[in-house]
């Protein structure tokens, strides 16, 4: 499930409908490369601090136990609850946080921000974690806002695609007009199918 809902990297969007094929007959070794392949994270890469603190003060205290089981049983009907009780990406996400100990935020974190900052939202659309309508979402409070929604491309957009960066980049020259041209020729990979 965490493996899914990655950054594309340890297992690329056009590369899951041949996994799971493959994990279905038996065969997990795709899956056991992209686990292997994070398992073991140079220091610092991972902010653990940072993530909890955020996880714990505007997350955790939202969402209960039952919410996110329930929540596991509809998007994943008959899967085990061993695994639907976890949110993706944040296993014992609860139990962590009574040790961590964080204020609890969600009053502040859940009000929209407005502003007349420009800013450049942008998303793919089969990103797992956030989902491409975030972006658009996030921008109707923000005037100044650019969205942009990169097809085929999962989380952490900007260092899979040439042309999300290419926009990044223009934004960052010249933020009330960057340049969006290139999001109308991005295709999404083909599907790696087997046999």
């Amino acid at each position: 499930m965490n493996l899914l809902v990655a950054d594309g990297q340890l297992v690329p969007a056009a590369d899951v409908p041949a996994a799971l094929h493959e994990l279905a007959e038996g065969n997990p070794e795709r899956f056991a490369r992209a686990q292997a392949a994070g398992a073991t994270p140079a220091i610092g890469e991972f902010a653990h601090g940072l993530t909890h603190s955020v996880a714990c003060a505007e997350w955790v205290p939202g969402y209960s136990k039952r919410d996110v089981l329930e929540a596991g049983r509809r998007a994943f009907p008959g899967g085990p609850d061993s695994v639907l009780a976890h949110a993706p990406q944040l296993p014992f996400e609860h139990d962590l946080c009574r040790v961590w100990n964080v204020p609890d935020r969600t009053p502040v974190q859940r009000v929209a921000t407005r502003s007349n900052v420009p800013a450049l939202l942008i998303t793919g659309t089969f990103d797992a974690k956030t989902g491409a309508s975030w972006g658009p979402f996030t921008g109707r409070t923000l005037p100044r806002s650019t969205a942009v929604v990169i097809p085929g491309i999962t989380h952490w957009v900007v260092p899979q695609n040439p042309c999300a960066a290419s926009v990044l980049l223009s934004f960052l020259a010249r933020p009330n007009v960057p340049d969006t041209g290139c999001v109308a020729g991005v295709r999404p990979q083909p599907f790696t199918i087997v046999p």
